[in-house]
């Protein structure tokens, strides 16, 4: 009875660290997985105590509670997107993670970017009109995640601290900065969300800078 949930669906293009993440998540060591190019729509669930609940006091409800998270992992082909809005529907998704590779073609994760806003407005209503009236009055969670920020180094950088290096961070950055016009789009739309921002690796990442992740999901949902 005390559990809550953190229903979010995770996006980006194929190849960009989605299905790793969510093997993170679900506490296992992963090695670099092949890009999934199957039609499906996967749902992945797990129980997880986040960091908060140890630093509260052992009266309070919060010590005691478990978050079940449920990531929708959806295909990341252009020709599959359009799964992206009913998954999204169908599970009635309180945001999303969006995932994003500085190794791949910034266009191209441009377009899945724009896709994943237009569909998201449609997953909330089909009439434009309506749809931006829920945009407008309710609050949701859109966090974008430069992932395999190991890469963006010639460096050998031992992990998983290559985030302090400041060319890294630099770069990061630099490479996020490509996005900010359709970034501000759903900022101007979505006036009552929150809209977030990491760097971080889910192959190589500490579980904490994960954990970190869904920690702020949870904030916003539950405490904002």
């Amino acid at each position: 009875m005390f559990d809550r949930d953190i229903r979010v669906t995770i996006l980006g293009n194929t190849g960009v660290g989605k299905t790793t993440l969510i093997e993170r998540v679900k506490g296992k060591n992963v090695v670099k997985l092949t890009p999934d190019k199957s039609l499906d729509v996967n749902i992945e669930e797990k129980r997880i105590r986040l960091r908060s609940s140890e630093d509260s006091p052992w009266y309070s409800l919060e010590a005691y509670r478990m978050y079940r998270v449920f990531a929708i992992d959806n295909p990341g082909d252009y020709k599959l997107r359009r799964v992206w809005r009913e998954s999204m529907r169908k599970y009635k998704t309180r945001g999303m993670l969006f995932l994003l590779d500085p190794k791949q073609s910034i266009e191209v994760q441009r377009v899945a970017m724009e896709d994943s806003f237009n569909y998201f407005l449609d997953s909330l209503d089909l009439n434009p009109a309506k749809a931006d009236k829920k945009a407008q009055s309710t609050k949701y969670v859109f966090h974008f995640v430069v992932n395999k920020c190991d890469l963006l180094s010639n460096v050998q950088l031992e992990t998983p601290t290559f985030l302090m290096n400041p060319e890294v961070k630099e770069q990061a950055v630099d490479f996020l900065s490509n996005f900010a016009h359709t970034i501000d789009e759903f900022k101007s739309t979505f006036p009552y969300s929150n809209i977030g921002i990491s760097y971080f690796s889910a192959l190589y990442s500490p579980y904490e800078d994960i954990d970190k992740l869904f920690e702020i999901l949870k904030v916003f949902i539950y405490e904002s």
